[in-house]
């Protein structure tokens, strides 16, 4: 389907105006887990902590279904993602882009497979136990209020941190 396509394409490239021009105004973005991404501005620190990360994604058996565009098979490739010794996460199936007037209006991914989960959870967990023993102070500023912020700045921070980590640890 040319539109995801074109997402798709947009989110490899990092072009975050391109893709907040495929957005409602007033989008809602929401991740397993996490509080709601309400509106463009909004959307655009996600935006910018993907285009950070240099996130790539792969989408695949798409389907529409009225004003929503179902998506059977997501893969996201990411440096943060490789930093913690995950080559990709895979999505389970039922991400979907709810679509308004052309513009995408939400966008609901489906929770990472259990084994990639568990696999993230586990380097995410050796992390965060190095951070607290060697590092607290960039833990405060990496999950204020023991939030994850998804913004660029955020996005450098996370990588810094990741490469000190794996010096570290080796």
């Amino acid at each position: 389907m040319a539109f995801v396509a074109r997402y798709v394409a947009l989110h490899r490239a990092g072009d975050v105006e391109g893709l907040l021009a495929m957005h409602t105004p007033d989008t809602e973005f929401l991740m397993p887990g996490q509080e709601p991404i309400r509106g463009r501005d909004a959307l655009r620190d996600l935006l910018e902590w993907d285009a950070v990360l240099e996130s790539q994604l792969e989408m695949q058996g798409i389907r529409l279904e009225g004003n929503t565009l179902w998506v059977e098979r997501v893969v996201e490739r990411n440096r943060f993602f490789q930093a913690l010794g995950l080559d990709q996460v895979r999505y389970r199936p039922g991400t979907r882009f709810v679509l308004r007037e052309g513009l995408i209006a939400g966008v609901y991914p489906a929770q990472q497979s259990e084994e990639d989960l568990a696999r993230g959870r586990a380097a995410y967990q050796r992390l965060m136990d190095w951070l607290a023993a060697d590092r607290p102070d960039a833990l405060q500023r990496l999950l204020p209020g023991g939030k994850m912020r998804y913004d660029a700045e955020s996005a450098r921070l996370w990588l810094d941190v990741l490469r000190e980590w794996k010096t570290a640890c080796g």
